[in-house]
C-alpha cells in the first residue's frame, strides 16, 4: 500500500465530513461497517493494550476498497490525522474487487500506545511521535484516539464509506518495566552508540529481540530492513533503524535506534 493513496483518503474524506468541501451526491448502496459489533461513532470500550478486532463490512459495491487505521484524533476533528499506527497488523486494507461483496471481514490490531507516523505524504518532514490513547482529553465526549474506516481510491471523497470508532482502553499499571532491544548483525551485537559499517547492496543477517519478548516494529532510512536482514541502499552517509514496540501489560512502549555507516 502506498502512502499516496492515504493522503487522498484523509484529505478528501475528512474535509467532506467536516463540511470543508463539497461532494457530489452518492446513491445509498446499503453499505455498512461495524467493528466488534459496534456501529459508526460508537466507542470501542474496555480494550486491552493490544486488541485484534474484527471489521465486518456488508454490501460493499464492486470496485470499492477500504482502509482501516488507528490514529490520534487531531485537535481539530475535521482535519486529517497526522499520527497513525503503522506497526504490524495495525493498518488494514481491503482491496477493491470487480464483484460486489455481500459481506466480508478483515482484522485490525488496535494498540493503546504506538509510535505515530503521518500517513499523508509531504515534501516536508512528517511528524513522528509516541501516542498514548489513554490520555484524558478533558472532554467526556471525546477520546484521544479513534479507528477510521475510509474508502480507497476514487471513493476516498465519498462520505458514505467513512466510519469513526472512538477507542477506550483498560488501565495498566503505572509501574511497568522499561524494555530493551538487542540487535545482532552478522553475529555481532550492535549497541546504541555503535556505527557498524554496511556495504551497498550487501544483505546481512539481522536479529532484533526485545527483553519483553514483544515483537518489534522496524523502519529505516537509506537501507532496507526485514525481520531477519538489513541491506544498505546507498554507498555513503548513514542508515538509521528505528525499533519500536507498542508495549504490553508488564512493559512500557519502547522507541530506540541503531545507526549504521554506509560504504561502497
Amino acid at each position: 500500500m502506498k502512502s499516496k493513496s492515504l493522503v487522498v483518503i484523509f484529505g478528501l474524506a475528512l474535509s467532506v465530513a467536516g463540511g470543508a468541501a463539497t461532494s457530489p451526491a452518492f446513491a445509498d448502496t446499503g453499505f455498512n461497517a461495524t467493528i466488534a459489533g459496534q456501529p459508526n461513532y460508537s466507542p470501542l470500550v474496555n480494550l486491552a493494550q493490544s486488541s485484534t478486532l474484527k471489521v465486518d463490512v456488508v454490501n460493499l459495491p464492486a470496485n470499492v476498497g477500504l482502509y482501516v487505521l488507528n490514529c490520534k484524533v487531531p485537535d481539530n476533528p475535521r482535519s486529517a490525522p497526522t499520527l497513525c499506527d503503522s506497526s504490524t497488523a495495525a493498518l488494514a486494507y481491503l482491496p477493491a474487487d470487480a464483484a460486489p461483496k455481500a459481506s466480508v471481514s478483515i482484522p485490525i490490531r488496535v494498540n493503546a500506545e504506538f509510535l505515530g507516523t503521518n500517513p499523508n505524504p509531504s515534501t516536508v518532514a512528517t511528524p513522528i511521535g509516541p501516542v498514548d490513547c489513554r490520555v484524558n482529553t478533558g472532554n467526556p465526549r471525546s477520546t484521544t484516539c479513534a479507528v477510521y474506516v475510509l474508502g480507497a481510491g476514487r471513493e476516498s471523497a465519498n462520505p458514505a464509506y467513512m466510519r469513526v470508532y472512538p477507542t477506550v482502553f483498560s488501565p495498566v499499571s503505572p509501574n511497568r518495566a522499561s524494555d530493551a532491544a538487542t540487535v545482532v548483525v552478522s553475529d555481532k551485537v550492535v549497541k546504541l552508540k555503535d556505527q557498524m559499517q554496511l556495504k551497498l547492496d550487501v544483505v546481512s543477517p539481522m536479529k532484533v529481540s526485545m527483553k519483553s519478548g514483544l515483537v518489534p516494529n522496524l523502519t529505516a532510512d537509506n537501507c532496507a530492513v526485514t525481520n531477519s536482514t538489513i541491506k544498505a541502499l546507498k554507498d555513503s552517509g548513514t542508515c538509521n533503524v528505528t525499533i519500536s514496540t507498542t508495549g504490553g501489560k508488564n512493559f512500557r512502549p519502547t522507541v530506540t535506534t541503531r545507526v549504521f555507516r554506509l560504504t561502497r
